[in-house]
């Protein structure tokens, strides 16, 4: 058995809808600019129209967008965008819901502001609304007959303004309707359909406001009155019209209902939306993984270094990969060399010690194809001919020759655009500009 909390808070889900980070539902915030955009339109940029709007952002004045989320339902009732409401809603009190559930916009409530033009069309598009307050502005024009979709209102006031033509048909689709005032719109005139609230019954004597000089004061039936106002007079009200009460023959015109249409295009564009930003995280998630595979693949500069010191540490290993071949082959050596030692003879006496003549001279008239690399043990006792003196960027003396990858340098190894050498204790280090040579 399902507890009637959980009930409840399983209506108010399908009721309002649930989101994370739930305010004013977007729809009706759409719904808002919308009806603000007619506004400001038909009446040419009213600035009535726009002092009204001055609030219509973030959270109002004190928290404007977008430093605050748009929110016209606000943390009360009356919320902080002038004119709009977020009420009871089919008994539910919206500023007691939960934060991560929406709520609806069910009063606009904009009286004695001499707004001018017609009552907007755009009203039509908040389904769950149920009260229309417009009373003492400056509009004229035709009573729009979509207003008449609107399944929840229970209370239109729009006395005293300059509406013209007839009450709409459609308006007596208005099932929930309990107050109907249209006093005082001097040029209204016709039928009031079939289905709108009864003529008006006083209801003062409800809330004690009966006035004083009524002799039937405390004898009225209060069956008409209802908890939600405190309106004096309940039902259609029509004073200071050309309206003779007459009921309009017939059933009410069925409504052509825009808040309908703009519901399914609202929902549509809102999954269309959805899907964009799914595909949009999943290729941004695609390309950081390609991106760390690419780096993953790409050996970096501390990679290169840790391989040259692995070598530098561990020559026992390097010397057991060479190839036996070149070891083992001394003897197209021994056969060169007696030509070569006769050709520069004169020079090898004057500048080489006896002992160290062949080595050399062995080695520059090799051919390519046919010289065997020196032994491991040959090439670590291999001294630089000439003396190269290089310091690191701390100052520290470069030690050459230096071995990378099994080859011997007797100057800096150049690695991403940046010279390295290793100093006195094997370490590798950043190598200073070289010197300019003098000529």
């Amino acid at each position: 058995m399902y507890s009637k909390f959980a009930l409840v808070v399983a209506a108010v889900a399908v009721l309002f809808g649930v989101h994370a980070n739930a305010a004013t539902h977007p729809q009706d915030i759409e719904a808002l600019w919308r009806f603000k955009e007619e506004a400001l339109k038909m009446s040419k940029n009213d600035a009535r129209w726009r002092k009204v709007f001055e609030t219509w952002t973030g959270r109002g004045p004190d928290c404007p967008f977008p430093e605050c989320p748009h929110d016209p339902c606000g943390e009360d009732w009356h919320g902080t965008w002038h004119g709009v409401q977020c009420r009871e809603l089919q008994g539910v009190k919206q500023w007691t819901l939960p934060e991560n559930v929406y709520r609806r916009v069910t009063n606009m409530h904009i009286p004695e502001w001499g707004l001018p033009g017609h009552l907007p069309e755009s009203l039509c598009l908040f389904e769950m609304l149920e009260e229309l307050d417009f009373d003492e502005n400056e509009f004229e024009g035709a009573l729009p007959a979509c207003v008449g979709c609107l399944p929840n209102l229970r209370e239109i006031d729009i006395e005293d303004n300059k509406f013209t033509g007839t009450i709409p048909k459609e308006w007596g689709n208005l099932h929930k309707l309990i107050e109907f005032e249209i006093d005082g719109n001097e040029l209204l005139a016709g039928c009031i359909p079939e289905g709108l609230p009864k003529d008006a019954e006083w209801c003062g004597d409800c809330w004690s406001t009966c006035p004083s000089y009524d002799p039937y004061c405390g004898a009225y039936d209060c069956k008409s009155c209802v908890e939600w106002t405190k309106d004096p007079e309940i039902g259609t009200s029509y004073e200071n019209t050309r309206i003779k009460g007459e009921r309009c023959p017939g059933e009410p015109n069925p409504p052509v209902c825009p808040w309908e249409i703009f519901k399914e295009e609202f929902e549509a564009k809102q999954a269309e939306e959805k899907e964009l930003r799914r595909q949009q995280a999943q290729e941004l998630q695609q390309r950081r993984q390609d991106a760390m595979e690419e780096q993953a693949d790409e050996p970096s500069t501390i990679t290169f270094l840790n391989e040259v010191r692995s070598v530098e540490e561990k020559p026992e290993e390097a010397v057991a990969e060479e190839p036996q071949p070149v070891v083992e082959a001394p003897e197209p050596v021994a056969e060169v060399s007696q030509p070569v030692v006769e050709a520069p003879e004169p020079v090898v006496e004057e500048e080489l010690p006896a002992e160290e003549t062949p080595e050399p001279n062995v080695e520059e008239e090799l051919p390519a194809e046919e010289a065997p690399e020196p032994a491991a043990e040959e090439q670590e006792s291999v001294l630089c001919t000439e003396e190269t003196k290089r310091v690191t960027l701390d100052n520290e003396a470069c030690v050459f020759p230096m071995k990378v990858m099994d080859q011997n340098h007797c100057d800096c190894v150049e690695h991403n655009e940046e010279s390295w050498c290793t100093i006195a204790d094997g370490t590798w280090k950043k190598c200073a500009p070289a010197p300019p040579t003098l000529n």
